[in-house]
């Protein structure tokens, strides 16, 4: 057996620069970072070849005395941290004291920097990790860091360093990047001598976010202002119909730190759910704030990755942010784009919502579900009470939109099973029999749409002030029935037709582990599942919405679902996205079909029912309802302008 022996300082050096030090970003990110701890105004970087041959930081920062800066050399030397307690409250950017000899170990490296105070400069230079020599020089306050021939004595790491191109592509996203995270702060990038990227330092961070993205882009952007508890989340989402097709426009801080956490994004995009399509990806720079002894950035050789004390609650409060400002923006766009009766249809659900606050002390929120276990039993009655007024708001014309085919059907004047609407004549008569009709008059409302027809049985034609509408049938009815059944499952149990015959269900042991897991919530939404024996479940009740659907495929598809997605069906905030999910189906199961033909009167009652929607312009997949062109564009096609 050999030896056991200590290495020498230059080789654990180089060991620690493979973790620090991944290639030419690294370093420019670990300096960059050096340079706001300083209290730098401005930043200079230059670069060569991607970073090969020369990385150069400069900035107006603090600076370092002569003894200072041939401690910062030295590994373990910091000026960031002194105490234990200090490492658990992390409020600067850098803390290790690995970076820069780390850095120094693989280059050709030169450190110039001045105190404000002293008379000269320091200058140190460092050739793979040895000091060649120091000296006094004259510089100007700051520090100037400069790191030549990378990996020069490691040459099988830059064997591995990708072309120019990617190594400046990589490069530039870092920088825009903590440009984006410190708008007060002056950036400015060369690439072999040639300026690529100027920031100017602003306060508003909105136009450093338009510096990054491209002004145009930042029109289209919803602002995000949340709180809750000590987490405060600020920042942009991009509007629904800004999308691309990577995550790489989406900017994460905390703290002001830039990092990578995929939680994160996928709360982000839970916020956009049913707003975008999968595999498009919004853009987002959201900022968040919380005490620095609830986050441990101390998880990665790069800092990019942190660990959150309360992660759920970081998660949810991110998803209740984007969602709120999503919601925000629709709701101003959609009350001032169109024709008076629409705001009619806004303070309706308004006062809905102003009903709830009265009884609950604040509406549901768009993203939980209220936990049937915490409902005393003082509150049923009052429960039931509010399902039957909630029962008469949702259902406001005489018959309610459903899945059916081209035969003719009887009307059914129960809530969840009116197929078809009835004429003048049969009106008047049901009206006399049904309580439910006696208050609703189909005719009298005001739609801010004139619907003009329908055209390949799948797409209903509507005219706006100066626009033209085509909406998506299928879509708009998935987006009315999903909220319909989001607004029951948040304020009580949602109305479910008892089967005369029990339906058996013999699933495999996987399915079946998940489903006796799930029971319980099930009933949410109105699906009474009992164990049977074995892997084998008895169905007693199902939604009155899907009655008529068989209930074993729907029940298997949800599980397949769920077991797909890879979520805990244990935890709250996953309970909430399978929940979520299982209406998302029910509501494609029971919408109108394409292929379907409608009459006037189904038409204007179906968009008059989407405008009403908290999100009318999206279904729960994300597709958009509706797409539209102005007066002065069809005018152009027809050459009647130019």
């Amino acid at each position: 057996m050999s030896d056991v022996r200590i290495l020498p300082e230059i080789i654990s050096n180089r060991i620690a620069a493979g973790e620090v030090v991944e290639r030419p970003v690294s370093i420019v990110k670990e300096l960059v970072e050096n340079s706001l701890d300083a209290g730098a105004a401005r930043i200079t970087v230059e670069v060569n070849r991607g970073g090969r041959d020369l990385v150069r930081v400069s900035d107006d920062g603090e600076g370092m005395t002569r003894d200072n800066a041939l401690l910062a050399i030295e590994r373990y030397a910091t000026s960031k941290i002194y105490s234990n307690d200090d490492l658990f409250s992390i409020k600067s950017f850098g803390f290790r004291g690995e970076a820069l000899p780390s850095i120094a170990s693989v280059s050709k490296f030169s450190l110039v920097t001045r105190a404000k105070g002293c008379d000269s400069g320091t200058k140190i230079f460092i050739n793979g990790g040895r000091v060649v020599d120091v000296c006094d020089v004259g510089a100007p306050f700051g520090t100037e860091i400069e790191v030549k021939n990378l990996f020069f004595n490691t040459p099988v790491r830059r064997k591995f360093l990708k072309s120019i191109n990617t190594e400046m592509g990589h490069i530039g996203d870092a920088f825009s990047g903590m440009a984006l995270g410190n708008p007060g702060v002056g950036f400015r990038l060369f690439h072999n001598s040639r300026m690529v990227k100027s920031f100017l330092p602003s306060d508003d961070l909105l136009k450093r976010t338009g510096d990054v993205f491209g002004n145009e882009t930042v029109k289209d952007f919803c602002d995000v202002s949340f709180k809750s508890r000590d987490v405060k989340i600020n920042g942009y989402v991009s509007n629904p119909s800004l999308t691309r097709s990577t995550p790489r426009t989406i900017r994460l801080f905390v703290n002001n730190r830039m990092i990578s956490d995929n939680g994160l994004v996928s709360a982000i995009f839970r916020g956009f759910q049913g707003r975008i399509m999968k595999g498009r990806f919004p853009m987002a720079v959201l900022f968040i704030s919380l005490p620095f002894d609830e986050v441990d950035v101390n998880v990665h050789p790069a800092k990019l990755m942190v660990r959150f004390a309360h992660q759920n609650h970081i998660y949810s409060t991110v998803v209740d942010a984007v969602n709120e400002a999503l919601c925000s923006s629709e709701k101003k766009i959609f009350s001032g784009s169109f024709e008076p009766g629409t705001q009619e249809n806004f303070e309706a659900v308004q006062h809905v919502k102003e009903e709830f606050n009265d009884f609950t002390g604040s509406f549901p929120s768009t993203t939980g579900f209220k936990d049937k276990k915490t409902v005393s039993k003082s509150d049923n009655r009052k429960f039931e009470e509010k399902a039957k007024q909630e029962k008469k708001s949702i259902a406001e014309s005489s018959f309610v939109w459903r899945a059916h085919d081209n035969k003719e059907h009887q009307p059914d004047i129960s809530v969840e099973k009116s197929l078809k609407p009835l004429s003048k004549p049969e009106i008047s008569e049901q009206r006399q029999t049904t309580e439910s009709w006696t208050e609703q008059k189909s005719d009298d409302f005001s739609l801010s749409f004139h619907v003009t027809g329908q055209v390949f049985g799948t797409y209903i034609v509507a005219e706006s002030g100066n626009e033209m509408f085509l909406f998506d049938q299928h879509a708009a009815h998935e987006r009315i029935v999903y909220e319909k059944l989001k607004k029951r499952s948040e304020s009580f149990k949602p109305p479910s037709q008892s089967l005369i015959v029990p339906e058996t269900l013999e699933l495999g042991f996987r399915e079946a582990d998940l489903l006796e897991k799930i029971m319980d919530d099930l009933t949410l939404l109105g699906i009474i599942v009992e164990p049977f024996g074995g892997t084998g479940f008895i169905v007693k009740s199902v939604p009155a919405i899907i009655d008529d659907r068989q209930i074993g495929p729907f029940i298997r598809e949800m599980l397949d679902k769920i077991i797909e997605s890879g979520i805990d069906t244990g935890d709250d905030i996953h309970k909430r996205k399978w929940l979520d999910d299982v209406m998302i189906l029910m509501a494609c199961h029971s919408a109108i079909r394409a292929n379907h033909s409608l009459n006037l009167r189904e038409m204007e009652k179906l968009i008059k029912d989407l405008e009403k929607c908290e999100n009318p312009f999206h279904c729960p997949h994300g597709r958009p309802t509706r797409i539209q062109w102005s007066k002065t564009e069809i005018e152009k096609r027809f050459k009647r302008i130019v």
